[in-house]
């Protein structure tokens, strides 16, 4: 006998078609399709639509058109914070701040100056971070927000939903401020950082493909800068071991061998981990990239990935030396995770 599903059954099927149909065009880098379908699906797919929109903010930040990115991120619900990391990573003069500043309804520059060190003497760490990324001197966001996340990693109970929101934060400084001389230092502890809370990020996300290449960034980083950070090379391999060890099941074919179980303290160490990774603090779809033409072969010019060794199938990127390439997919993925770029230099990743 037919048994046909009840109206709820119905319209609890049609809902998660159309939040997988939405996680699909996102993770696909479908973006502009991503918010016209958003828009006509309405509630049901706000969320997807908000962080859709967000990536497209993102994406004008690079070609730049300011004021573009801000008109996208005014159309979400509670965007000051989005609006705030528009504002601290735009360059130019007070004057054509102050006008982006007024149009997002953020203070000045000069009255966040003002506003960052009264949070300074009141010991918020976060708006003072904020506004200093806001004024004209942002660069004294950075041993601020720092200190705060390596105070935090330093300790055994701490969480990545602690030193996220900071770190994101501080990410958005211009690119122009980072790289200052006097700014050498914070900048290296900066990426490493990120590096590192990237890995765990893809963790979360399931972008399997670049947990190593985050865990060797941050390792490499580590080996050839002079930095004073609480996170040790060994303490990186242990942790990538642990997760491989753990995980490996879930990506096995069934026509493979068994593979060798966790050890006690491969277990140990992945519980630890897990506990770091309770509450994820990013927003969007689970799961790898996968964009348009990944399938199809690659192209008669060879190109080998800076972060496998292997050679990339699908679309290409180029990385800002203009020789290194990763996979468009993988470009993707770290740019959700990890800001910067995998080359070490401090420039910001927009593959978007």
């Amino acid at each position: 006998m037919l048994i046909l599903p009840s109206i709820y059954e119905t319209e609890e099927v049609v809902f998660l078609l159309r939040k997988l149909a939405m996680a699909y065009l996102i993770r696909g880098n479908e973006l502009e399709l991503a918010v016209s379908v958003g828009t006509v699906l309405g509630e049901p797919a706000a969320p997807a639509t908000h962080y859709a929109l967000e990536l497209l903010a993102r994406k004008c930040m690079m070609i730049p058109t300011w004021n573009l990115a801000a008109d996208l991120l005014l159309m979400t619900p509670d965007n000051e914070l989005q609006l705030v990391k528009l504002c601290a990573f735009c360059p130019g003069c007070a004057e054509e701040l102050n006008d982006l500043h007024e149009k997002c309804k953020l203070p000045t520059v000069e009255e966040c100056m003002r506003l960052a060190e009264t949070a300074q003497a009141d010991g918020n760490t976060f708006e003072s971070v904020k506004y200093y990324l806001l004024s004209q001197e942002p660069e004294k966001a950075l041993p601020i927000g720092i200190d705060f996340v390596k105070e935090h990693i330093g300790s055994s109970d701490w969480s990545l939903d602690t030193v996220y929101p900071v770190l994101d934060l501080l990410s958005y400084i211009r690119t122009e401020k980072l790289m200052l001389h006097t700014c050498t230092e914070a900048r290296n502890e900066l990426l490493i950082l990120c590096g590192y809370v990237g890995a765990l990020l893809a963790i979360v996300r399931q972008y399997r493909s670049i947990v190593p290449a985050l865990y060797e960034y941050t390792s490499q980083l580590l080996k050839r800068r002079k930095v004073s950070v609480p996170l040790k090379i060994e303490h990186l391999s242990e942790e990538l071991d642990a997760w491989r060890a753990c995980t490996q099941s879930i990506n096995q074919s069934s026509e493979e061998s068994p593979c060798t179980p966790p050890s006690e303290s491969q277990r140990t160490v992945y519980a630890t981990l897990l506990k770091r990774l309770k509450e994820e603090p990013l927003r969007g779809p689970v799961g790898p990239d996968y964009v348009t033409g990944s399938n199809l072969p690659s192209h008669s010019d060879t190109h080998l990935s800076c972060l496998t060794g292997s050679k990339i199938q699908g679309p290409v990127f180029f990385l800002e030396d203009g020789k290194s390439t990763i996979s468009l997919n993988d470009a993707l993925m770290w740019a959700k995770v990890n800001p910067f770029s995998p080359l070490g230099t401090g420039i910001r990743l927009n593959p978007f």
